[in-house]
């Protein structure tokens, strides 16, 4: 039999399968309406990424690759990045913005929120999700708070206080079960209305690396990042109980009430939240310790603290924490974890397992940081341009490593080698975010 015979059924399933992809994406994102000699100038276009408008559309195009069907669940979720990772909670509730609410998928959103709120348990949603039907686990104090953070920044996108009536048994949840004790010694502290965990040999933020039992950053007691999520949570819930009781949802009487009760805790945590203010360096400390220790390492928390929707400091502390992080944290491909000058800073992601897991939160560079970086400069230097070249960074998904996407890690120093997975969800979801494409 000829070859082109054999070929021949092979080429026509790939261009159907190419046809089918495209009219996919077309419903999508509203790519690819016109005629076919349309189409292949779009495609052109495209492959010659010379404006801001062709980069976003490839952006767009990578970040389609992280939603996925999973079966156990019998709907979408996302995938943390290619080539080993997978369910992440904390991850996907970080991405989804960037995913869907900038995209304005709004389905997409409301799903996997709805789904990540149905495993919500002791107030806890789970941090990773097996690959097959086992429970999942909830080694996370952040990923409850982050679900409650993504369905503000939602239904801020969408007003769907319909989806909010659904969901607020879910927040009540959280809030009660870490108002009262929960797993990990989660609890919100009388004297200062703080969330505090005390457990041994878990870590339970996202700097989430144990080796043999010890975590490689112990983050114990009170984390600045988990408080400032814990304020931004008690400001949304406020303004829920109040939105619902307007609404005639449930009992307006007692819902008015508990908003009331919301915001005056929520102003008992932003006036405790000084506790983190370092006068010294002017900067936040990553952490007080349960024997009420200060750890004074620079790290990105602080920026990650500021960037929320709701913010407890003053705009005085938000520009020295940025000027400072400007200054020793800041690299073309995103923010380093650690102050090059910290005795336990690393500078290469290199080496063996342990030894790599030893650098990953101790230097290493972010690029999902940028997130962060980028909203809480522009809140706090109204009048000044992010200090941000974005050409390094657009370089590297267009021509580095997994060309078309981004990579989850860089190395702290020229050139920046990218390390980790070379596809990751949330390094795309947060460049796509921000970059300024129109």
């Amino acid at each position: 039999m000829p070859v082109s015979s054999l070929s021949s059924p092979t080429i026509d399933s790939f261009t159907i399968a190419r046809e089918q992809e495209k009219e996919r994406l077309a419903q999508i994102f509203g790519w690819w309406n016109g005629t076919s000699s349309e189409r292949e100038k779009d495609e052109q276009k495209l492959s010659s990424y010379t404006s801001k408008a062709a980069i976003w559309q490839s952006l767009l195009r990578s970040s389609d690759r992280f939603v996925v069907h999973r079966s156990s669940i019998a709907g979408p979720t996302v995938i943390a990045g290619y080539h080993w990772l997978n369910y992440w909670g904390r991850d996907t509730l970080i991405a989804l913005p960037g995913l869907t609410l900038v995209t304005e998928i709004f389905e997409l959103a409301k799903g996997i929120l709805q789904t990540f709120g149905s495993y919500s348990r002791n107030g806890l949603i789970p941090n990773a999700f097996p690959d097959d039907d086992k429970q999942p686990f909830y080694n996370s104090i952040d990923a409850a708070l982050c679900w409650i953070e993504t369905l503000g920044l939602y239904l801020e996108a969408t007003e769907d206080w319909s989806f909010l009536a659904t969901q607020y048994p879910v927040v009540e949840q959280i809030y009660k079960a870490f108002i009262v004790d929960t797993h990990y010694n989660i609890q919100v502290e009388a004297m200062d209305s703080l969330l505090s965990w005390e457990a041994n040999g878990v870590a339970l933020s996202w700097m989430d690396v144990v080796i043999q039992g010890t975590p490689v950053t112990p983050r114990c007691g009170k984390p600045v990042k988990i408080n400032a999520l814990w304020y931004s949570a008690l400001c949304w819930i406020s303004q829920w109980s109040q939105i619902l009781s307007n609404m005639g949802y449930g009992e307006s009487a007692r819902l008015a009430k508990q908003a009331q009760r919301y915001a005056q805790q929520a102003e008992q945590v932003k006036t405790s939240l000084q506790k983190f203010w370092n006068s010294e360096i002017n900067y936040l400390y990553d952490s007080i310790g349960s024997d009420l220790s200060r750890n004074a390492q620079v790290r990105p928390n602080a920026v990650l603290a500021l960037s929320l929707r709701h913010s407890a400091f003053t705009d005085y502390q938000g520009e020295k924490v940025l000027a400072g992080t400007k200054a020793s944290l800041l690299t073309p491909y995103g923010l380093r974890s650690l102050h090059p000058r910290v005795p336990e800073y690393i500078d290469t992601y290199t080496g063996n397992a342990e030894q790599r897991d030893r650098a990953y939160h101790q230097g290493t560079v972010w690029c999902w940081l940028l997130g962060a970086f980028i909203p809480a400069w522009q809140r706090f230097y109204l009048q000044e341009a992010v200090p941000f070249d974005w050409k390094a960074i657009l370089e590297h998904f267009l021509n580095d490593a997994c060309m078309g996407s981004l990579s989850e890690i860089f190395d702290t120093n020229p050139p920046y080698t990218a390390r980790g997975a070379i596809v990751q969800a949330w390094s795309v979801a947060e460049v796509m975010r921000h970059f300024p494409h129109e």
